[in-house]
Parts: C-alpha cells; structure tokens; sequence
C-alpha cells in the first residue's frame, strides 16, 4: 500500500496502541482499550488493519540469550562480485543466524550470529562464511549487554512528524 508521506499510515490512536502493545504484545485488547479510553472492538479493528497493511508483521518473545549460555554478535560483512542476495541464500542454510540486514554504507549486509563463545564464531567466519561467494571484508562485534533508553524510538520519530504537521 502506497501512501503519500510518512504520516497517512496511522493516526495518534494507532501509536499509542502500538506503544501499549509493543511493552506486552500478549496484553488483552479489552486492556489496551481500557487503558486508552477507547473500546476493545475499536482496538482490535485497528490492530486488524495494521497486520493487514503488514504494518504489525508478528508478535514475538524477548529471550535473554545471555541466561542461556549464548553468545550475540553482529556480523558486517563486504561482498564483491555477486548479487546480496546470493550470500543471504546461503546464509539461511545457518541456523545460528538471526536476522540479516541489507545495508548502506562500509557493508552490503550486517546479521546476527548466535554462537556458544568466541571459538564457535571464529570457527564460522573461517571454515563457512569466508568460503562463500565474493565475500570479502567481516568485521564483528561481539554483544556483552543490551541497554534500552527509549521503549518505541520508531514510534517516536512517527509521532514527531504527525505532531509536526499539526
């Protein structure tokens, strides 16, 4: 779907259901609604149209791999040669990877690697990723502690702007 500018996708009922729901995506909509002065049928009706548009593509656990034994780091990696996508197929073969991101600047893709310590990860790089097609430059950064300032940051630059044309 299509839209004009940033701000035609949702209005201020929108975000502060999306900021209710981000904290505890398991939270009742009756809850939602009540905690927002609006009706659970009013609620779910938005929540609907936004997994439509692909707005809310999932609803999902945050797990503290560290509690568990588990090793994140992020993998930038620099790709000579052949499409992006030829090396994010080959990624996916990899259980250990999380999620891949295509990006702009020093690096054609950055994903997360999950690994038992710093051997499995380097045990990675060398006998798998590095025989891939036309990679080239990997760069990592292993993650010790997760810090999080601000609960919606995305929904913050979204409210921003709408408040901005106001």
């Amino acid at each position: 779907m299509q839209h004009g500018s940033m701000t035609d996708i949702l209005d201020q009922k929108d975000i502060e259901i999306l900021k209710s729901m981000k904290f505890d995506s398991r939270k009742p909509m009756g809850t939602v609604g009540e905690n927002l002065g609006i009706s659970k049928a009013t609620v779910s009706r938005r929540v609907a149209k936004m997994e439509e548009e692909g707005l809310i593509r999932k609803y999902c656990l945050d797990i503290d791999h560290g509690k568990m034994g588990v090793m994140k780091s992020l993998v930038a990696v620099q790709i000579m040669g052949v499409p992006v996508s030829v090396v994010i197929e080959n990624l996916k073969a990899h259980k250990e990877v999380g999620y891949v991101y295509k990006t702009f600047g020093d690096h054609h893709i950055v994903f997360e690697m999950y690994t038992k310590n710093v051997d499995d990860l380097y045990d990675f790089i060398q006998a798998r990723l590095l025989n891939m097609p036309a990679v080239r430059n990997v760069e990592v950064d292993v993650l010790v502690e997760r810090t999080s300032f601000n609960d919606n940051p995305e929904l913050h630059v979204y409210e921003s702007e709408i408040k901005g044309k106001e």
